[in-house]
């Protein structure tokens, strides 16, 4: 089962960023692939919650925020199994500029 891992850095506390942003070059034919779970980690030296959300309907507006997808506490994890959704699609914000996101995705 092939995977994938990184790091998303918030640059705009506020605007949802996709999660592959920092995908190397030779992972973009994985973007568009469905995921089949997702592992989720708000490093500890975080200041505040990050969120995780994926794209509505009209793939340009994020549902993600504090009151919409999945809020992590720093120094907190989250496994998702089971998640058929496509890669390019998760998009994550934080509360705090500088925060992160780390993630491992199986395909």
């Amino acid at each position: 089962m092939p995977i994938d891992m990184g790091t998303l850095n918030i640059n705009s506390a506020g605007t949802p960023e996709k999660l592959s942003g920092d995908l190397a070059a030779q992972a973009v034919v994985r973007l568009n692939s469905r995921i089949k779970k997702i592992l989720l980690r708000a490093p500890a030296g975080n200041t505040g919650n990050v969120f995780l959300g994926i794209l509505g309907r009209d793939n340009t507006t994020a549902t993600v925020s504090s009151t919409y997808g999945i809020t992590l506490v720093k120094g907190t994890s989250q496994l998702l199994e089971d998640v058929n959704q496509v890669f390019s699609d998760f998009q994550g914000d934080a509360a705090t500029t500088g925060d992160d996101i780390e993630w491992v995705v199986w395909f």
